[in-house]
């Protein structure tokens, strides 16, 4: 039996991607040990049927936080028997990859996202060049290159000449319990429920335009499902516009509880207002559930989120995220509850096509040459 140790600077409670590649490594036969990292607000871990790890640090961010995180992760690999180094993003790719080479074991990076590309490293070029270099000269060095989408695969092939493959994010097809109601969240039955939610709601990802659009709509509730670094500026933001009544912030939830709020709501939003390359490339699971709840999506121009809601004709593209347009689309759904209607059901027919299985065995095909 081979053992992977998968690496993650989350707190695992909910990142789905990870449990669920976690998940099939189990499956498939391997010993799987999965680390993160303990915050205060985290959650408790989900019961699971192979190890996990989350470590207490002093620091939760900034430079600090990624030495101590990279020295203690260094450490623990060294003494710790494996045979494949899981590394999931950019920050986690150093001490794998100095491990690695000193143990001789199985190096692989799975990068979620344009890591030197996030907006919090557009106006800082010294980190930005840091870790630049992590990607150039270690990260494209791995036995074996997975990212999230077919833009991000290109993306990379065109930098570094590699031929990364594909693993999207999208959920288990499982059955989903009933949906919250509007009673219980004191939203009148006749007024129109959207939804954005994610476990990395942060700034630049159109919350602050989304809030704005509320406060020039009437008879439509916001449902605001997980947390990020932009939570706490959009509740002053909400008070201060006076709109609270119609603006509901739900903490991180489990998927199941999470499914329940989703459904609750006629259309998902899925846009991000920065135009930074890691947010023009994404692809963000979010838009799967909302097909799996059946619901219509808002997207913008992004590729990928509106290359789906164009090929399952499931809602409506923006040009570009602003208030004024959000309010404009989904001022335009009230107005037209019939196409609403159709939108909703091509979502659900979407959801039939765009579920795990299909990523689980293209998964499993990577796997199977390192099991002997």
């Amino acid at each position: 039996m081979k053992t992977i140790v998968v690496c993650v600077t989350s707190d695992l409670a909910t990142d789905n991607r990870i449990l669920r590649h976690c998940e099939l490594m189990h499956d498939m036969g391997f010993k799987v040990l999965v680390l993160g990292r303990q915050l205060p607000s985290s959650p408790a871990m989900p019961v699971l049927p192979y190890a996990s790890y989350r470590v207490k640090l002093p620091f939760t961010q900034g430079p600090l936080f990624y030495l101590s995180f990279h020295i203690w992760l260094f450490f623990f690999l060294l003494f710790k028997r494996a045979d494949i180094l899981w590394a999931n993003d950019l920050d986690t790719v150093l001490p794998c990859f100095l491990v690695s080479k000193l143990r001789r074991q199985f190096f692989t990076v799975d990068a979620h996202e344009l890591f030197t590309e996030v907006p919090e490293l557009q106006k800082a070029p010294i980190k930005r060049s840091i870790w630049g270099i992590i990607e150039k000269r270690l990260a494209v060095k791995a036995d074996l290159f997975i990212t999230v989408n077919h833009s991000l695969a290109r993306y990379f092939k065109d930098k570094y000449g590699i031929n990364p493959s594909v693993i999207r994010n999208v959920p288990k097809r499982i059955p989903l319990t009933a949906a919250h109601t509007k009673e219980e969240l004191g939203i009148p039955e006749s007024d129109l429920v959207v939804v954005i939610q994610g476990s990395g709601i942060n700034k630049g990802r159109g919350l602050d335009e989304t809030i704005e659009a509320m406060s020039l709509l009437s008879g439509v509730h916001l449902l605001i499902i997980g947390g990020g670094n932009a939570i706490e500026d959009a509740k002053q933001k909400v008070s201060t516009l006076g709109i609270g009544a119609k603006v509901h912030f739900i903490a991180r939830v489990p998927y199941q509880e999470m499914m329940r709020y989703t459904q609750l709501a006629s259309i998902g939003l899925a846009y991000d207002a920065d135009p930074c390359l890691n947010f023009h490339f994404a692809l963000p699971n979010k838009i799967f559930d909302y097909f799996h709840a059946g619901i219509a999506v808002i997207s913008g121009p992004q590729p990928e989120i509106s290359g789906l809601v164009s090929i399952y004709e499931c809602g409506y593209i923006m040009k570009q995220i602003t208030p004024e347009s959000i309010q404009w689309a989904i001022a335009f759904y009230q107005k037209h509850p019939g196409l609403l209607a159709t939108h909703q059901r091509n979502a659900k027919k979407a959801a039939e096509t765009e579920h795990w299985d299909h990523e689980k065995a293209a998964l499993a095909a990577l796997l199977n040459p390192l099991i002997g």
